[in-house]
């Protein structure tokens, strides 16, 4: 027989056992809770770092962001920000020297893509300059138009130069082709060797495909960049090829 003591405890027992879950269940919730609002804090200045050092360069917003970030964890903020530009200075010459690989890479993919346009049954290429140089030293052909060309028509030959220009989708009305001093360079190598020179600027796709195409006689520039609505004269159908006209030295 079970004692009346025995058998209050018996009973008691099961009616005990939910509020004992609950009271656990609670604890572990709260451990998790402060575990969870922990964690993030100590990798989000870590995360806001990668980030700054990811794109090469750190703004005033970042580095705002950056000494916030580390003041709610606790850390020191001028600190982490000397190790970021520290980081960044020792990586800018690698930066630098992608980015001009990038940029002489579409340079040099829009020129294939014009030279492309001239059927070689009607052109010679004299002359395709390079862009090489060393602390300051370069050759001439340097500072002349990219292409030299001459038209074969009936035993006689018309030369003529293009200066290639590739452009992203500017931002703003007007498209700078070149720095002055590059345009008046190609004007006085027009005016030293006496045949016409003529920018041909491609705009938005890409370097190897073009989305726009146009092509600009030098005599008709006196500035280096030209308002968008002044291009339109000058468009050429991306799809075909160059044509030059001898009697008028015109390139169309």
């Amino acid at each position: 027989m079970i004692s009346s003591m025995n058998f209050s405890y018996y009973i008691k027992t099961p009616r005990m056992l939910p509020i004992t879950l609950i009271i656990l269940g609670g604890i572990l919730l709260i451990a998790g809770i402060v575990l969870l609002l922990k964690s993030p804090k100590s990798e989000s200045l870590n995360q806001v770092i990668l980030a700054v050092k990811a794109d090469g360069i750190m703004t005033p917003k970042e580095e705002k962001l950056i000494r916030e970030v580390a003041q709610s964890e606790g850390k020191n903020a001028d600190a982490a920000i000397a190790q970021i530009r520290k980081e960044l200075e020792e990586s800018e010459e690698g930066s630098e020297t992608e980015l001009i690989d990038v940029n002489q890479k579409a340079g040099l993919d829009f020129e294939k893509f014009v030279v492309q346009k001239f059927d070689r049954k009607y052109f010679d290429i004299r002359n395709w300059a390079g862009d090489k140089f060393v602390e300051g030293r370069y050759a001439d052909t340097t500072t002349q138009p990219d292409v030299q060309l001459s038209l074969k028509l009936r035993g006689n030959s018309y030369p003529f130069a293009v200066e290639c220009k590739w452009r992203n989708q500017p931002k703003g009305e007007f498209v700078r082709f070149a720095n002055d001093g590059q345009l008046e360079r190609y004007k006085t190598f027009g005016q030293r060797e006496n045949y016409p020179v003529f920018i041909v600027l491609g705009i938005g796709g890409k370097p190897s495909d073009p989305a726009e195409l146009y092509i600009i006689p030098l005599l008709d520039l006196n500035k280096p960049i030209l308002h968008r609505g002044a291009l339109g004269k000058y468009r050429k159908k991306v799809d075909s090829d160059f044509f030059f006209d001898q009697e008028l030295n015109n390139l169309r």
